[in-house]
Formats: C-alpha cells, sequence, structure tokens
C-alpha cells in the first residue's frame, strides 16, 4: 500500500511539469533616477526615484481543431505601488481571435503605441495623454486573420455604469460602515453621473496593414456622452488617429496623429496633435529622438486651452545583455499656457524577464 502511494506520488510529481508547461512568467524591473527643472528654477524636484516592475503570467491550451485558449494577468508596482494592467482570456484559431476582459482600446494600445520609440520608462512621450479611454474594464474583442497583410478589429468596452439616484441611507444597513463609528447614523449615495443603459458604452475599431517594413494602424473610437455626464445632449467623444512606422535596416521611423471630438464630453474639448519618431541601431546602442505637438489641455479646469504643448525627446539604450541595459535619455517640455519650459533628465537599469 506505502509503495503504490509513493510511487503515485513520484509520477504525480513527474508530470506536473507537462501539466503547467503552457504556463510563462515574464514582465521586467526597471530603476530610474530623475532630476527635473524649468528655465526659472520654481519647480525644480531634485533627484527623484522612478522605479517600475512588471508581472505578466500567460498561459495557453490547445483545444485542437486548430483552436486554442488563452489568458493573462499583468500586474504593474511603480515606486511601491500596485495596480493592475491586463486580464484577458479568450480564444484563437483560423477564424481570428476573440479576446475578453480588461485590456487597452486599439487607438491606445496599438495606434498611440506605435509612437514608444524612446528608452525610457517615466519620461517616455504620450501623444493625446489627456483624452485616451486607456485600459478599461469590460472589453470584448474580435481580431481578424490576417488577408494579404490586412486585419481588422472591433472592441466594445462596458466601462463603469450609473446606480439609481441620489438616496439616503440608515447606516446600519451598510456591512462596511455600520460598525466604524456609532455617532453615524445615514449615508448618502450622491446621484450617478455615468451611463447606465445596456450597452457597451465606448466602441473601438482599426484597421491594419503590414507589408514587409511598412506598418500602417488607423483606429477610430467612439465613448458614449453619457459616460461623462447625465446630463441630456452630452455630446459622444470621438477619435481618429493614425501611425505609420518604416525600417529602413537599422533604423526605423514613426509617424502618428490624432483627433479628437468632444474631448471627456466636452464639445470645446476639440483636440489635435502629432508625433514623430526614429530610432537607430548600432551594435549595443540603441539611439532614438523624438517630438510631439499638441493642443493645449489645462489638466486643472478639465478644458482646452489657446495655445500649443510641444515636447521633444532624446534617449538612448545601451544592452548589456539581450536582457540587461543601461538608460539615459533627455527630454524638454513647453507648456502652451506656462511661461517656463521642463527639462527633465533619466538615468537608470532595466532587466527584462
Amino acid at each position: 500500500m506505502k509503495k503504490t502511494i509513493i510511487a503515485a506520488s513520484v509520477a504525480a510529481l513527474v508530470a506536473a511539469p507537462a501539466a503547467f508547461a503552457d504556463v510563462k512568467i515574464g514582465g521586467n524591473v526597471i530603476q530610474e533616477f530623475v532630476t527635473d527643472s524649468d528655465d526659472t528654477g520654481t519647480s525644480e524636484d531634485g533627484l527623484v526615484s522612478a522605479a517600475a516592475v512588471d508581472l505578466v503570467f500567460s498561459v495557453s491550451e490547445d483545444l485542437g481543431n486548430g483552436m486554442s485558449a488563452f489568458a493573462k494577468i499583468h500586474t504593474l508596482r511603480d515606486n511601491g505601488g500596485s495596480g493592475n494592467a491586463d486580464q484577458v482570456v479568450g480564444i484563437k484559431g483560423d477564424f481570428g481571435t476573440i479576446v475578453a476582459g480588461r485590456m487597452e482600446d486599439f487607438s491606445e494600445g496599438k495606434v498611440a503605441a506605435m509612437a514608444a520609440v524612446d528608452s525610457s520608462d517615466k519620461l517616455s512621450i504620450e501623444p493625446n495623454g489627456y483624452h485616451q479611454t486607456g485600459r478599461a474594464e469590460g472589453g470584448l474583442a474580435y481580431v481578424s486573420p490576417s488577408f494579404n497583410g490586412l486585419t481588422f478589429g472591433i472592441a466594445g468596452y462596458a466601462l463603469p455604469n450609473g446606480s439609481v439616484a441620489a438616496t439616503t441611507v440608515a447606516a446600519s444597513t451598510n456591512g462596511e460602515v455600520s460598525n466604524v463609528s456609532t455617532s453615524v447614523s445615514t449615508i448618502t449615495y450622491t446621484a450617478s453621473t455615468k451611463d447606465a443603459d445596456a450597452k457597451f458604452d465606448a466602441t473601438d475599431i482599426m484597421v491594419e496593414y503590414a507589408n514587409g517594413p511598412l506598418l500602417v494602424r488607423v483606429a477610430r473610437e467612439t465613448v458614449d456622452g453619457g459616460v461623462y455626464s447625465a446630463t441630456a445632449g452630452t455630446p459622444d467623444k470621438e477619435t481618429d488617429s493614425i501611425a505609420v512606422s518604416y525600417k529602413l535596416d537599422n533604423i526605423t521611423l514613426v509617424g502618428y496623429a490624432f483627433d479628437v471630438e468632444n474631448g471627456k464630453g466636452v464639445a470645446a474639448n476639440d483636440m489635435s496633435g502629432h508625433f514623430l519618431g526614429a530610432k537607430m541601431g548600432m551594435g549595443a546602442n540603441t539611439f532614438s529622438v523624438s517630438y510631439m505637438e499638441e493642443d493645449d489641455y489645462n489638466t486643472s479646469t478639465g478644458a482646452k486651452e489657446t495655445g500649443t504643448d510641444e515636447a521633444w525627446m532624446v534617449s538612448v539604450d545601451h544592452a548589456l545583455s539581450k536582457r540587461t541595459s543601461l538608460t539615459a535619455a533627455y527630454k524638454s517640455s513647453d507648456d502652451g499656457n506656462s511661461t517656463s519650459d521642463k527639462d527633465e533628465l533619466a538615468v537608470g537599469i532595466k532587466h527584462v524577464f
């Protein structure tokens, strides 16, 4: 009896690696030190730590008949904090790919992402950073197979919806806070300003063309105005974007442009901008240069302003191995409605696993 149990245990241990062979762990660890200042010296922050950790668990399973299932969990830990990135599950086959869960939209994750040519994590130039839907829960997307280099995708996102109108309840009915303080007698829930319709609140379509060194992506995203306000007639946000990259031996050229109408559901927030970048590999070094220009946006008031924001950046990545590198970057930013230009310098080390 004991021999049988031991034999079964050994067999299970031997079989375990095969059972979990489809699970992969990857990610990176980045440590940068950043210093910044402006022309007047009023916003100098000295030397600042910028640490980032990405941890990715991915799994796949062969379903037979040319189909497979997959899932991915991506966790972010920046400067000691934590947050969730992608959390998706899906299936793929000759018909294409269907994926559901928390993920970036095509406009940001596929089109705007092509503008990432620099080596720094902290100082990266991010065009249209004000009005991206970005990563959201409740995504459902389909990506077609390639037809002679042509691929299309369509996605819908069930963004956080609203609830009932304003209401007041007795504190004892709320298990989360009823025992916190005996002085709390009621809890008031404010009226929701989010869209509560039973439909996808945001949709995104993308067309991609890849042919050798050429890659072109075009996307159009629509976000229901009810996501931003319960006021009737709040306009939908519309974002059109295009990105093009072309490789010439060890040089990659990138161009990106976007146009936003009714940013955050506000008719006055029509914005546009563009990005130009290039990177070149020389032995163990990769050099990059990039420039961005877009309409100015006041993050304090949430409104577009009359000026233009500009930023340019240079960076270098020196590979110590296939997975470890030293990085350095310099970025200069000009706020269209500010009297000072902000200059930032970052140096760091990065390990990818």
